[in-house]
């Protein structure tokens, strides 16, 4: 592997904003680092999900903002960044980024393939934060990877109704086309 150059992030924003689009809208700046993912994410997104990360992540918002919804101790809580500002995610916590229209963010994470650890992704109630649905996978790709996980969740009614109050999570079809 080459050593990768040093490039200009504003530029490549400037120029790669067109691949920043929903549902998730990232990208992976160095997928051949042996150690962490670099990813420029783009927003709005549609996610509901919640994801499970066994190492820490970290979030810097360069443009717009975002809420990352975190699950504590069975409550929902929301950590509101704007531009410049930075958040260190703590590991095991599920967490839900929703990013505004037009919003940048810079996320660095770890790696998991050679430390032998899954992802997950939760999905909660929106009615009463009761959760309805969890699976855990090893993560190969981040930019691949949950989608499929998406469209399973999506596509499957009795996944989405809770079974505490009843409610039904809509479907977001732009994870069952």
């Amino acid at each position: 592997m080459s050593i990768a150059q040093p490039f200009n992030l504003k530029q490549w924003i400037s120029e790669n904003r067109s691949l920043l689009k929903p549902p998730v809208g990232n990208k992976n700046l160095y997928k051949d680092a042996g150690d962490y993912i670099v990813m420029i994410v783009g927003g709005p997104n549609a996610r509901k999900d919640y994801h499970y990360n066994e190492t820490e992540e970290l979030f810097y918002q360069l443009e717009g903002e975002i809420e990352v919804h975190i699950q504590e101790n069975g409550h929902k809580k929301t950590m509101k960044l704007g531009p410049d500002d930075m958040y260190l995610h703590p590991a095991k916590v599920p967490h839900s980024p929703v990013r505004k229209e037009g919003s940048i963010g810079l996320v660095i994470e770890r790696k998991r393939k050679h430390l032998n650890i899954n992802d997950g992704l939760l999905w909660f109630c929106d009615n009463c934060n009761h959760k309805l649905h969890e699976v855990y996978f090893p993560l190969n790709d981040i930019e691949q990877d949950f989608l499929k996980h998406f469209k399973d969740f999506y596509t499957n009614k009795d996944l989405r109704t809770c079974n505490q109050c009843g409610e039904v999570m809509p479907v977001d079809k732009r994870f069952t086309a």
